[in-house]
């Protein structure tokens, strides 16, 4: 058996749209009285493109933030949000310590401690993305993993004079982690399916989402073709990505690449959350837990074993098709055959990455694998 496991974001699809929202989700956090309300700047959901991009360039610092959390495998912009908010907030409450002499236990376990926090903090200097990048670039050694991202920070902050009151919001499943993934979720659904998806009324609404408005990373035709030649040639073909079910479906359905697929070999993280919750431990990327669900499918009852015992699952020779660092640690760990393209935020800047790490395939874009899987 020959199997492709493609990743979808920076491979199918481009992340343009993901970093967008990334930023819109920092400006509405940090300006609008909903959230900490620290300015007086308006905040709106009809932007043109080039607010988009000025906002993008401004918390991110021209994607700098972006590409450092990549090269340490932070790849959901849920967990790019957050390293951003956690350092902002951290540099604010040191501040403010600095300048009253009292230390804020401030909580962000619901909204209103967020606007409580925003009034208490709306004195301090907005941090730029470029402190942020400093503190990042301070805390965090170099060959740190995701997970550790975060602990280093935390720990971190707990021992600094003003941050001490977020250390047990530096996780990635804390209160604070939640509020602000929903006001991603808003920007990025829309109104009408995040109530649908949801079930409840978006906190703050207007917005007409951006999931009918991506950007496949050639046309979609083609992509589409690829898959059939791929499946000709006698491959097999799946998905791992750490976008939600919905997430992917909506613009695989809009592409006409769905039906492509054996949905029993499509594994999105709602799919990898549920395993988490089963078997009660995390299974995110970079662990290789989501491209084992796309290689050997949705059998809850073997989950553990996938887990825990994946060489007895294997079957055949395996190719990962990614754009990231966390999918060459993902296919380094499962064995895979390890395809990267060039498509991803770094574009040709990757490939010293690929060869650093001994990809076994480099390639401009996705179809140019068809070059590789004769």
């Amino acid at each position: 058996m020959k199997k492709v496991i493609f990743d979808v974001d920076g491979v199918l699809l481009s992340e343009k749209r993901y970093f967008d929202v990334s930023a819109l989700t920092l400006w509405e956090w940090y300006n609008s009285p909903l959230y900490m309300g620290l300015s007086q700047e308006p905040v709106r959901a009809n932007l043109t493109e080039e607010e988009i991009r000025d906002l993008r360039a401004r918390y991110w610092k021209d994607d700098e933030i972006l590409q450092w959390l990549k090269g340490h495998g932070v790849n959901d912009n849920w967990d790019m949000v957050h390293a951003h908010i956690f350092v902002t907030l951290w540099l604010m409450l040191e501040q403010y310590a600095a300048t009253t002499g009292q230390i804020r236990r401030l909580s962000f376990d619901t909204l209103r401690g967020v606007r409580l926090a925003g009034i208490f903090l709306k004195n301090c200097d907005m941090p730029t993305a470029s402190d942020v990048l400093d503190v990042l670039r301070d805390t965090v050694p170099d060959g740190a993993s995701k997970d550790q991202v975060f602990e280093y920070l935390g720990k971190a902050a707990g021992e600094s004079k003003g941050g001490q009151a977020l250390v047990p919001y530096a996780s990635l499943d804390s209160s604070l982690w939640h509020l602000h993934v929903d006001c991603f979720q808003n920007w990025y659904f829309g109104d009408d399916l995040y109530r649908e998806t949801y079930g409840r009324e978006p906190d703050n609404p207007g917005k007409s989402g951006f999931l009918t408005n991506e950007a496949p990373l050639a046309d979609p035709d083609d992509i589409r073709h690829l898959f059939q030649e791929l499946k000709r040639r006698g491959y097999d073909i799946a998905i791992a990505t750490g976008r939600s079910r919905r997430e992917m479906e909506i613009p695989f359905r809009h592409y006409g690449w769905y039906d492509e697929f054996d949905p029993l070999y499509i594994s999105t993280s709602t799919d990898v959350d549920e395993a988490a919750a089963l078997l009660h431990r995390s299974l995110d990327k970079p662990n290789p837990f989501a491209y084992y669900l796309g290689a050997f499918g949705h059998y809850p009852d073997r989950y553990a074993d996938y887990a825990d015992h994946p060489d007895t699952f294997k079957q055949g020779t395996y190719y990962v098709v990614g754009d990231s660092l966390a999918d060459v640690w993902c296919a380094r760990s499962m064995g895979a055959v390890m395809i990267g393209t060039l498509t991803g935020l770094d574009g040709q800047n990757a490939r010293a990455m690929f060869e650093a790490e001994g990809a076994d395939h480099i390639v401009n874009n996705v179809m140019d694998i068809l070059d590789v899987l004769k």
